[in-house]
């Protein structure tokens, strides 16, 4: 059905994070429905508060705790070190964050993952909100994916 992805796991908290075979099945799927057909790979970082405020305030200058942040690494990464895999990049998450987040908006937790899971994956593969066009754009896209895989 898809090629063999590479999904690594740091769980760098001791806050408890769903599985990760939840993980896998949720990027695999997105994958399909991107069309990708290359083998990625992709790294899922859960830090803790602090550490993704301060990851905040150095990479987008906003000193504040976030649920998510995505650095992508294959537009960085010159041709002829990309490997087999396609290394999308990191996804660093907050589990802190994400769990009042959900909490605060009265929503089932493992929704919340799985929107920002699809919201940073559109950020790897370059989809960008900072303009009306582009947000509108990439929200549609965002939101056809959560429907498909929100079964």
């Amino acid at each position: 059905m898809f090629p063999k992805n590479e999904i690594l796991l740091y769980n760098l908290t001791n806050e408890k994070i769903p599985p990760k075979r939840f993980f896998q099945e949720l990027i695999n799927e997105i994958l399909v429905i991107l069309k990708e057909k290359d083998k990625v790979s992709l790294s899922l970082v859960f830090i803790t508060p602090q550490s993704i405020r301060q990851l905040n305030k150095f990479w987008r200058h906003k000193n504040k705790t976030t649920t998510v942040l995505s650095f992508s690494l294959t537009e960085n990464l010159p041709l002829g070190l990309r490997g087999e895999k396609k290394s999308l990049g990191d996804i660093f998450l907050c589990p802190w964050q994400i769990k009042s987040q959900a909490q605060k908006l009265n929503i089932p937790l493992i929704s919340l993952y799985r929107k920002l899971i699809i919201h940073s994956l559109l950020h790897l593969y370059g989809y960008d909100h900072s303009q009306i066009e582009t947000r509108q754009k990439m929200e549609r896209l965002e939101d056809k994916i959560f429907r498909l895989v929100n079964k």
